[in-house]
């Protein structure tokens, strides 16, 4: 059985974060290490939850971790509360990464072409240098356009085709680092679609597909969960990324006009079998 360290907050109430990540890493055949960063009696997009930074706690957490002498397969690094929990994550990243393990990171900055407002530039540029650590990331454009120093507006203004052909370039200035491969999220196309991209040092594919309903909260962790968990069983970044993909839009498809609130995210659970 594959192992993966999961390094993400944990949510009482709402398809997402840690919650996400157990259910489906589990499902797909890994055995989850989660290592909280915070705590949360529900996700931050209610009117009111309780939340408890473990930031305190974490070197502690890891420190017992190490006794075990655990190995991991993956490492996946999703929300990063601040500064020191980033420096925390890198060191972790050192100390554990070996040749065969895939450090799998989803840079959780901004959307909509904003950086969260919780985001010092202190914080941006330390979740920076966990992105130049991993072997995959997956940001969404904002994040891109963010890591990459350009324009979001002007990104989202060009045609479908001009905008893969730039949104390549910009992934080709993080290859120096250790970056194999960059996928990018949530790419709005023509006609309403959504576009994902993976893309290496020898190029990319897209992968577009319908839009069914907007914007709910979760969809990124259940996205990335799926990647990883593809990656873990062998098939290539292109074909987890199709599965992703694809699972996502089914969900979305079988099920948006049913959900009222987007802050309780989708009801993935009853589709997990088309991951098997």
């Amino acid at each position: 059985m594959k192992r993966a360290a999961v390094f993400t907050d944990i949510s009482g109430v709402g398809n997402c974060s840690g919650s996400t990540n157990i259910s489906i890493l589990s499902h797909m055949g890994a055995e989850v290490c989660l290592i909280p960063t915070a705590v949360l009696s529900a996700q931050t997009g209610f009117n009111d939850c309780y939340i408890y930074d473990f930031t305190e706690n974490l070197s502690s957490y890891i420190k017992s971790i190490e006794l075990i002498d655990v190995d991991f397969d993956a490492i996946y690094v999703g929300f990063i509360a601040n500064s020191a929990q980033a420096k925390i994550v890198s060191d972790f990243i050192s100390r554990f990464k070996r040749n065969s393990t895939i450090v799998f990171t989803d840079p959780i900055m901004g959307d909509n072409g904003k950086i969260h407002g919780f985001f010092t530039e202190e914080l941006c540029s330390n979740v920076s240098r966990i992105v130049a650590l991993s072997d995959i990331i997956t940001p969404n454009l904002t994040e891109l356009c963010f890591l990459t120093e350009t324009s979001y507006d002007f990104v989202n203004s060009l045609s479908d085709k001009e905008k893969f052909e730039k949104i390549y370039l910009m992934c080709q200035k993080l290859f120096d680092n250790e970056i194999k491969t960059v996928i990018v999220t949530g790419i709005g196309c023509e006609n309403g679609k959504i576009a994902n991209m993976s893309a290496d040092k020898s190029g990319y594919k897209t992968i577009i597909t319908r839009k069914a309903g907007g914007s709910y909260s979760g969809t990124g962790d259940i996205f990335a969960s799926i990647v990883l968990g593809s990656l873990l069983n062998g098939c290539s970044c292109y074909e987890s990324v199709k599965k992703a993909a694809e699972f996502v839009t089914e969900v979305l498809i079988n099920s948006y006009e049913s959900i009222k609130d987007r802050n309780y995210g989708i009801p993935y659970q009853q589709f997990l079998s088309k991951l098997l």
